[in-house]
Order: structure tokens, then sequence, then C-alpha cells
């Protein structure tokens, strides 16, 4: 009945695609001359993009998840981005020099950069939104742990929630115009890595006020980005225009940019079909079918690492204190059942780690050397048997525990896939589903035995990934780590080399198979649809896109 239901919507999209033809949506266009044939090129100066989620508040701090990002990413500039390949690339800091003891970083800032309402972009502007981001706080402004963590002086403002005025003595500052100078507490090998986050974008101290973030969905804001916003509506749609005042805004083509709101990925495919939008980011599996060898099958390589969350200090469910329970669901699942059943070719691949592939390591790649050497998980369904029975769990007395997440078709064959294959190991699992918001907010609480969870790269380091775990970072509800891998993940801070890399593995290694804290399932690529002719989007290993330069033929 499932595949009927799938070919039937097949079917009616093809029907709508063939009785519509092109699209009856009006669209601008402007001319660009092409010498090389002589010929011209009509663009589109609309172009219009879906997000899988509702957007949370639009400051670049609180911009955390990948729906928010993917606007936020749009209106900001900033000092770095992450290339297609992964590499640091410059934004609006052009270069910079480190001191000879490394923890000095002296970055020189682009000239002619201007706010969308013509008001200079200078350094004091960045320092700003890195130290409003701090006085957020932890819990609300998650990443800010990439200054607190590692700036001298940060940590106590953060934990004090301070206002930017009293961060005087921080290791932030604005030197002139054009340069700012950031002091760490301790040399740390992969600092620039993390700049391109939304946590160093600057903010205006006349909009953005200390400890709010409710300013940034006033669509009257100035941005320094190639866009700022004219309509937020995080329910249905957010309309940005080109910004003229842009440092390099000559290269920017859309004169109307639309994030279209689509959580579901049916709806986007639909929408994506019959024109409404040209370039959808959030889409099933099945479209590598659907679109196979066709140029609006737009696959991009990620970092992303697919897992489970265990709530692995559980009071309402104390057997997941026990790591032979937790070592138990780790072995009673077949990652490759899991992969054969999303169906999709090469796209996703069986995940033993918690770090996916991708991360540069001591010989290579970070997860392939480790699997290669010892992988830190497996399946063996006998031994998951064995261990739940020692914890006292059997075919007539069966684990109980639900497992919880947002749904679409990727989440709906994962969760069947699991329960499943749990049962088989005498573990009952219940499913439950939640709005994507309502989860989110449930998970960062604590309130689940078990939550599917999924990270993209935010920075190209191991340490991405090692760090979550880290009972500091997790300011609503300890579920996972403990101190001594807290002292682990630490310590590798102010490593370089092989040495590092081998203290990070011994740290994920304590992580996933000696304690069992989480449960890896799988890596995977990224899959969207582009319009046919759509050119100079910059995708990232993070799963993310920056529309700056699109170009996109006119309808």
């Amino acid at each position: 009945m499932k595949n009927l239901r799938k070919l039937l919507s097949a079917l009616l999209v093809l029907f709508i695609v063939l009785a519509t033809g092109c699209s009856s949506k009006e669209s601008s266009s402007q001319q660009s001359s092409d010498d090389s044939q002589g010929e011209t090129t009509e663009y589109a100066t609309t172009f219009t993009y879906a997000v899988g989620g509702e957007p949370q508040y639009l400051d670049p701090a609180m911009a955390n998840d990948s729906v928010t990002s993917l606007v936020v990413n749009q209106l900001y500039f900033p000092l770095f981005y992450i290339g297609e390949d992964g590499s640091t690339q410059n934004g609006a800091c052009t270069s910079y020099d480190i001191s000879e003891d490394g923890l000095v970083y002296t970055l020189h800032l682009v000239e002619n950069n201007y706010w969308s309402d013509g008001q200079k972009v200078t350094a004091a502007d960045y320092v700003y939104g890195m130290k409003h981001s701090v006085g957020l706080g932890a819990a609300d402004a998650s990443y800010s742990y990439f200054i607190t963590d590692y700036v001298v002086n940060a940590k106590e403002h953060g934990e004090n929630m301070d206002d930017v005025a009293a961060m005087d003595d921080m290791g932030i500052v604005a030197l002139d115009d054009n340069t700012i100078e950031i002091t760490l507490k301790e040399p740390c090998p992969y600092f620039i890595s993390l700049l391109p986050s939304n946590t160093f974008m600057p903010m205006r101290s006349d909009y953005a006020k200390d400890h709010d973030y409710t300013w940034a969905n006033d669509p009257s804001v100035p941005t320094n980005g190639p866009f700022h916003p004219v309509k937020i509506d995080t329910a249905s749609e957010i309309v940005m225009e080109k910004n003229e005042h842009f440092v390099y805004a000559d290269k920017v083509t859309i004169e109307t940019l639309i994030a279209k709101i689509m959580p579901d990925m049916d709806a986007q495919l639909m929408a994506f079909q019959t024109g409404e939008i040209d370039f959808a980011t959030s889409v099933n599996s099945d479209v590598t079918k659907i679109y196979a060898g066709q140029e609006e099958l737009y696959e991009t390589k990620s970092v992303i690492s697919y897992y489970l969350n265990i709530n692995c200090y559980s009071k309402t469910l104390p057997a997941l204190q026990d790591v032979r329970v937790r070592r138990a669901l780790q072995l009673g699942v077949d990652r490759s059942v899991i992969v054969e059943a999303l169906d999709a070719g090469d796209l996703y691949y069986p995940l033993y780690g918690l770090v996916p592939m991708g991360f540069e390591g001591a010989n290579g790649d970070f997860r392939q050397e480790q699997d290669e050497k010892d992988a830190l998980v497996y399946t063996d369904k006998e031994e998951a048997k064995a261990l739940l029975k020692e914890a006292g769990f059997d075919e007539s007395n069966p684990l109980k525990l639900t497992y919880y997440y947002n749904q679409n078709t990727m989440h709906d064959t994962v969760a069947e896939v699991l329960k499943a294959q749990l049962a088989e190991v005498n573990v009952e699992v219940t499913l439950k589903t939640a709005e994507i918001r309502t989860f989110f907010d449930d998970r960062t609480n604590g309130l689940y035995d078990l939550a599917r969870n999924a990270m993209s790269a935010d920075y190209m380091d191991a340490t991405n990934f090692t760090d979550l775990a880290a009972t500091y970072k997790q300011t609503a509800a300890l579920t996972w780590g403990d101190k001594k891998y807290d002292e682990m993940i630490t310590a590798a801070r102010s490593m370089e080399g092989t040495e590092r890399y081998e203290a990070l593995h011994e740290a994920e290694e304590y992580l996933v198979r000696e304690m069992a804290y989480t449960l890896p399932l799988f890596g995977y690529k990224n899959i969207c649809l582009k319009r046919a002719g759509v050119e100079g989007v910059i995708p990232s290993p993070q799963s993310n896109y920056l529309l700056w330069y699109v170009k996109a033929p006119a309808k």
C-alpha cells in the first residue's frame, strides 16, 4: 500500500507538470551579454528556495540549526565562510596574522563594507556581535562556546551573561575600523576554522540590545550581506531584497530572494516540479531515482553524522544508566540494513563512530583510519541479548523504551527499521513523534529515552563532533558524557599533529565503545533539487548553501 501511494503521488506530479508546462508565474529578468558568443543571456531577478522548517529568530547568535542558517547566511557577511571542498575561505576578513606564541590573531577586514542602510561596517560591529553572542548565554546562543572556550576572559562573561559594556577585559578588541585582535587562552591549531560560525557575525549595537534576540525578526533591521529582509513570516516565507551597499553588490544578480517555509519534503518536491520554487533544500531520497542522470538532481559532499541520543542519565528509565544496556542497543542494530532500507544508492553509508567521514586525521580521513584499525561499533545480536540478560532483560521480560523523532520519510524509515531490529534482541520499542520545534526542545531538555539526532559540520575539524558530548555544553539536561571525557577532549585542544589526532581517537573510543554513550547509525551526502541552468550556488560540507551570487535563467 505504501508503495502504491508513492506511485500514485509520482503520477499526480507528472500529470501536473505535463498539464501546466512552464510555470505561469511572472518573473522579471535582466540581461547579461556573453562576449565570447556575441549573445545575450537573460537572468531572472527573483529566486525562490525552500527550507525544511520554521526558522527561529534571525539573530546570528541564535542561528544554531540548519533551517535558520539557510536564511541568516544570506543576510550577513561573515569573516570567513566554508567552501565546497571544506576549506576556510575569506569573507569580510581579507588576511590575518598569528603571533609566534599562537595566542594573538589579528584580522584585517575588507574596506567599503556597508550595512543595507548605507552605514559603514566597522571592526567594532564584528566585535559587538561576538560579545552580544556571549552575553546571550549558552542556553540561547549555543555556539557561543566557540568564543567562551577559547578567548581570554570570555568564559566568565558567558556564565554571568554580562552586558557587552562589561566585557572590556575580554580578548576581543577593535584596533581600528578595519582591524580586529583576538587573544586566546592557549594555542588552538584549528581556531581559524571556527570563524565562519554565525557567532562571529557583525551586529548593530543600535538594534541588537543586550540579552535580546527578538530584534532580528524586524524586517527594517539593516544587514551587511548581499540581501536584507523586507518581510519576515517564519511560518510562511521570508522575502529579501538585494543590498545595494553590499561590498560585492556588482556580483549579485538576484534582486529578490524568497525563502519559502516548507517542512514537508513531498511538498517541496511538488513545488519544485510545478515551478513554484527554484531550489528545494530538503527532499526525500526518492528524488535520486526520479531525477537520476538529470541536471536538476544536485548532490553535494557533506560531513553529517546521523546517530541516536541515548538518555544515559535517565531517571524515568534507569536501565539506560547501565552501560551493558547501552552497548546492547549498539550491537543490536545492523547499520547496513538501514542503509539498504533508505534505498538511495551510495547516498548513505554505515557509520561506525560518532565522527563521520570528511575530516583530516593523522594519516588520511579521521573516520577511515579508525575503522581500518578497529571499528568502534559493530553488529552482534547474540552478544546484545547476552548483555541484556545480564542486566535483567530477556524474551519474557523485554526492555521497553520509546524512540522519539520528528517525521519525514527518511526518519520514518529509520524508525521502523530500528524498531524491528531491536525487537530481535528483546527490546520493545514504542515510536513517538512531534513537530520539529517541539521535538528539538524536548531533546534539548532530555525528555526522551532514545532520540533521533543528526549533526552537520559547523567547522572542519573532528572536534566539532567529539565536543558534542562535553558535559559543560549540555546547559538544559545532562544526557551523555562524563567528567573523564571532558578532561580527554580538553587536553587534546592544545596538542598538535599526530598527538592530537591520537588523543581524539582515544576520546571517541571512550565515548562510543567503552561507555556506549551514543549509537552511531550512518553518514550521508546532501541532496537537493536545483532548476536547470541555475549557477553560482556555494555549497558546503555543512549541508548549507550560500546564494549570494546565484544566477538563474529567466523563466
